[in-house]
């Protein structure tokens, strides 16, 4: 394997790793895996939180309840929906309640579209149930895992020694009129309401992954 499939094959991997945080329940052992990983990566922002989440609520029945208030529930006050057509269509007040646009609009025909001419098959992934009969395209963890199979799909295309350029524009065009078009919005919604604070961490951790790799993508065009 070379360098630059090793590069793109960690990039998968960091894609993934975000995506099943919010495609999935949470439970104790997905937090021993993300407790794992802070270690490895020597972060102590992480392991901290980690830590505490489970210090105060060893069960994760709270963290659960949680992940359903924020991204299911439209009625338990703290509701902020985790889908791109959402969050850009949104009407927000200073002060007030936040209004958010409807699920399926334009963006997520797009998507849905792109999803099907590059064979990109969200219904394969593990995901958690309900939100495999939402199907909605336009998911953060589905966005996320789209980047890492393009990732992967370059990694396949440096592995057969073919160019991969196409596959990496694909990337930088996904970040821009995407992923970084709505993640920070997204972020600052979640700021707004209550919460442990494990969401908004991994919610930051995303955006902030797709504003340096659509950086480093447009820098090496």
């Amino acid at each position: 394997m070379s360098g630059k499939e090793g590069i793109a094959l960690e990039r998968a991997g960091a894609f993934e790793f975000l995506a099943g945080i919010f495609l999935k329940e949470p439970s104790v052992s997905i937090v021993n895996e993300l407790k794992v990983w802070a270690k490895e990566g020597e972060d102590a922002k992480m392991l901290s939180l980690l830590e505490n989440v489970v210090q105060e609520d060893p069960d994760l029945t709270g963290l659960t309840q949680e992940y359903y208030d924020l991204f299911f529930v439209p009625v338990s006050g703290r509701f902020v929906p985790p889908f791109e057509s959402a969050i850009r269509g949104a009407v927000r007040q200073d002060g007030g309640p936040t209004k958010f646009g409807s699920y399926w609009g334009d963006t997520t025909v797009k998507l849905a579209d792109l999803y099907e001419r590059t064979r990109f098959h969200p219904e394969r992934l593990a995901v958690f149930e309900p939100l495999r009969q939402l199907n909605l395209p336009d998911h953060v963890g589905l966005e996320l895992s789209f980047m890492a199979y393009l990732c992967r799909l370059e990694a396949k295309q440096l592995e057969r020694g073919l160019s991969a350029k196409l596959i990496r524009k694909i990337q930088t065009n996904f970040l821009q009129e995407h992923l970084r078009g709505w993640l920070g919005l997204w972020v600052n919604d979640l700021e707004r309401v209550q919460q442990s604070g494990y969401y908004l961490y991994f919610a930051r951790q995303a955006r902030d992954l797709c504003q340096e790799e659509a950086q480093t993508l447009l820098k090496h065009a």
